[in-house]
């Protein structure tokens, strides 16, 4: 296990540049055959692919991330990020702000449900392109979902 940022694969010479986390010089090792297994990005709008759940963490991305006074590479990192996001959206609620959740899939309906029990002054609204929340799950699971949101209000 290397615990480091692959910086260059060179496919030709079947090697790859590799900036070890804490050694300031890069090293480079040589592979047979190479997966490349990054993971998901969410943002799609963001130039890194950057979101709240997928944060810029790649060296030579960090400077144009949205938090790039944040190293997310770090559980310290990671920890005044969402207090950061917990601030704001605690000034929010202090001003009973409308939020607005675009998506009732499985996160939207997750976040506006955690939005309403941890901040309860928020007027929140829900939406989606499909006729009921959670589309994809059988119509009594999706309608017990709507039936606990309007409950809750």
């Amino acid at each position: 296990f290397i615990w480091g940022e692959v910086t260059e694969l060179n496919g030709q010479d079947r090697t790859a540049t590799v900036k070890p986390m804490f050694a300031q010089e890069k090293e480079i090792i040589d592979f047979d055959f190479c997966v490349i297994a990054a993971g998901c990005n969410f943002g799609v709008f963001h130039k890194w692919g950057e979101s709240l759940w997928f944060p810029t963490i790649h060296a030579v991305a960090r400077p144009e991330g949205s938090w790039p006074h944040l190293d997310e590479r770090f559980l310290e990192g990671r920890r005044r990020h969402i207090l950061e996001e917990y601030a704001s959206i605690q000034q929010l609620n202090e001003k009973s702000a409308q939020v607005l959740v675009v998506g009732a899939g499985f996160i939207g309906v997750e976040w506006i449900t955690e939005l309403q029990h941890f901040f309860p002054k928020l007027k929140l609204t829900i939406i989606d392109a499909l006729p009921q929340c959670l589309g994809p799950l059988p119509a009594k699971a999706a309608a017990y979902c709507s039936k606990y949101m309007k409950k809750k209000g």
